[in-house]
């Protein structure tokens, strides 16, 4: 049973001596709630080292999160809540080594992209049966703000009917709705169950393609002002992310794993991004795609970091890849220019580094002029699979096209030039080349993205940079850390229009699904053999019973309340609510002497599920109310605030 913590628990941000832990209390009415925590190193608490108590209310939207410090570096953790006279589930985590002699390797998941109507979250089902990686690194987009219909697979028909709030989110309700509604996923419940998560954002936690000053997805007047927008999403994240409170809300930061590994978190999305070109070709007019302080940040530590790897957690794909080679032409002298075409096709991915030149070049530079080797990027947002040597400039469009020139610095057979590598996570869920152009369209342009092709200049390679891609799978990547290399697999779903377990490691158009870097080489070799699994793996967290499949089991109760946004209220109220199983279901609203004064639903007969319902409190005089909830007989009610 889970209530009240339907949400489950998680943990993050581990350190050698302290760790986040994480749950969400689901109150039968609005008050002040008081939870405990327990830490133990064993699933049967025989061995609690730390326990504590904290409390929580609406103005965390009943949050819980906890800094458990005085730990023990590079150990495994098991934890778990009480409040309200119940457990939650146990949870299990991991602090980071600190020795100069770390045996064995390191592992990581890494993922991105989790869109609720994408598809089912089958690869976080895959990464919770997993019990040798050390931590997940989520490199954002781990909500989408659309209304739903906006932003999915249209062919899906599993996913599309429970997505909350039924319209773009922009106000902090809808934010804390939006992550309800995802955090109730059972696989994405037992991904966090079972491993600590070290997150950042993207753009959709915010509005599709932000940026510090604004957003593609976000009309300013109409939505709000976006200083306003981007400030509470970025509160709503950090209530109900495992995430390490800071004062200014930074999210870029570095975590030491001893001598082996340093991971540096970036933030290029609402720290210090300009807003991008029109054109991929315009002049870079010195835009930033993060901070002066944070770029000298990620230099410095880069610069005198001791660890033999440093791997950068990056939402924006840096490698530059030319896809201007795939734009339409006709004979017809009125139709546009190649440049034109170029332009269309180049445009659609100006959103990532190649749109600020010059701090990207800078970037590459100084990896390249202070001799930092061994510099591992990983990149979300495309949700795709790439494998990139990364250099300033591969390659130049041939001809005469008036487009920006630079000698090339690479050189395809060697990989001479090459001074990092970066590696690309497909998305979790969210559509990828196959959805947008259609499947053949989509393997056609994989099997010759990093080909020659014939030029009247004669054979181009355009990405000659470019060792591995896979444009139309969705899944994770694991990251695997040893002294003398490291190696990169992906994982791929095989469904995502249903829960399954079916995974692959193949590749439609190819057998590489590895890629390796060998200590100082600083370029990628790629490989078809999956690193084996650690040979000594933790003891997992209990699961919760598999009978409950619907991310929250009400037991005696055949509903619950999970949330009422606003609260206090002045106009329209949602109302989130779970029903166990199948019954009558009426909703109405009281006054503080139990009357009714509006009746919200009629009976409806609902199946089990999770459900939103809006309603209009403008009519009403300041006061307290009761929302009432009434299945087959049985009524819950939960206080609410009109002003």
């Amino acid at each position: 049973m889970l209530k009240p913590f339907y949400h489950g628990v998680a943990s993050g941000d581990p350190l050698s001596d302290k760790v986040i832990i994480w749950t969400r209390v689901t109150p039968e009415a609005d008050s002040t709630i008081h939870v405990k925590y327990y830490v133990a190193t064993d699933t049967s608490f025989t061995n609690i080292v730390k326990s504590g108590e904290v409390t929580t209310d609406s103005t965390k939207d009943y949050t819980v999160k906890v800094d458990v410090e005085g730990l023990s570096a590079g150990k495994t953790y098991f934890y778990f809540f009480k409040a309200i006279g119940a457990n939650s589930l146990i949870g299990r985590t991991k602090t980071v080594p600190v020795t100069d002699n770390i045996n064995g390797n390191l592992k990581f998941a890494v993922v991105s992209c989790n869109n609720y109507e994408g598809g089912f979250f089958n690869a976080y089902g895959r990464i919770a049966e997993r019990h040798d990686i050390d931590a997940v690194i989520h490199l954002g987009d781990y909500i989408y703000e659309y209304a739903p219909g906006q932003y999915r697979d249209t062919t899906l028909k599993n996913r599309n009917s429970n997505l909350a709030p039924a319209k773009e989110i922009v106000n902090q309700a809808d934010y804390r709705l939006r992550y309800s509604v995802y955090r109730l996923d059972p696989d994405l419940q037992a991904a966090h169950q079972q491993h600590p998560f070290i997150t950042v954002w993207d753009d959709h936690e915010s509005a599709n393609d932000s940026y510090k000053d604004g957003a593609d997805n976000h009309t300013e007047g109409a939505e709000g002002v976006w200083a306003n927008r981007k400030a509470l999403a970025k509160k709503v994240y950090f209530e109900w992310m495992p995430i390490r409170n800071h004062p200014d809300q930074k999210i870029y930061r570095k975590v030491s794993y001893g001598n082996l590994m340093d991971l540096f978190m970036l933030d290029t999305r609402l720290e210090g991004r300009d807003k991008p070109p029109v054109n991929f070709d315009d002049a870079d007019q010195g835009r930033k795609m993060i901070s002066q302080e944070q770029f000298n940040w990620l230099i410095d530590g880069l610069k005198t970091s001791t660890a033999k790897w440093k791997v950068v957690g990056n939402q924006a794909i840096l490698s530059v890849y030319n896809v201007g080679f795939a734009a339409a032409r006709t004979g017809n002298p009125a139709a546009p220019t190649i440049l034109d075409s170029i332009r269309l096709s180049e445009n659609l991915f100006i959103d990532d580094w190649r749109g600020y030149t010059a701090q990207r070049g800078e970037l590459i530079d100084s990896i390249d002029k202070k001799k930092i080797n061994n510099v591992i990027i990983v990149t979300g947002d495309s949700h795709c699979t790439w494998a990139f040597d990364v250099t300033k400039n591969p390659n130049v469009y041939p001809g005469t096209f008036n487009l920006p020139q630079a000698s090339a610095t690479y050189n395809r057979e060697t990989g001479a030039g090459s001074v990092a590598v970066e590696f690309g996570t497909p998305g979790i869920s969210s559509q990828n080349f196959d959805e947008s152009i259609g499947l053949q369209s989509a393997l056609g342009f994989q099997s010759v993205i990093n080909k020659a092709i014939a030029t009247p200049f004669g054979n181009v390679y355009y990405n000659p940079h470019l060792k591995h891609v896979d444009l139309v799978q969705q899944g994770y990547m694991v990251l695997d850390i040893k002294k003398d290399s490291s190696q990169t697999d992906w994982f791929y779903v095989l469904h995502r229009d249903s829960t399954s377990k079916a995974e692959t490691t193949g590749n439609v158009t190819s057998r590489f699904t590895s890629a390796r870097v060998l200590n100082g080489s600083n370029k990628v070799k790629i490989d078809s053999i999956i690193a084996a699994r650690k040979p000594v793996m933790d003891i997992p967290a209990p699961k919760f019973p598999a009978s409950v499949i619907t991310g929250f089991n009400l037991a005696n109760a055949p509903a619950v309340v999970f949330s009422l946004y606003p609260n206090p209220a002045s106009d329209h109220v949602l109302l989130n609510y779970g029903v166990a199983h199948s019954a009558l279901v009426e909703t109405e609203l009281l006054d503080g002497h139990g009357k009714r004064v509006k009746k919200i639903t009629k009976p409806v007969s609902l199946s089990s599920g999770n459900y939103v319902q809006e309603f209009d409190v403008s009519d009403l005089k300041p006061g307290i109310y009761f929302v009432k909830i009434t299945t087959d007989g049985h009524p819950v009610t939960w206080k609410l605030v009109v002003q």
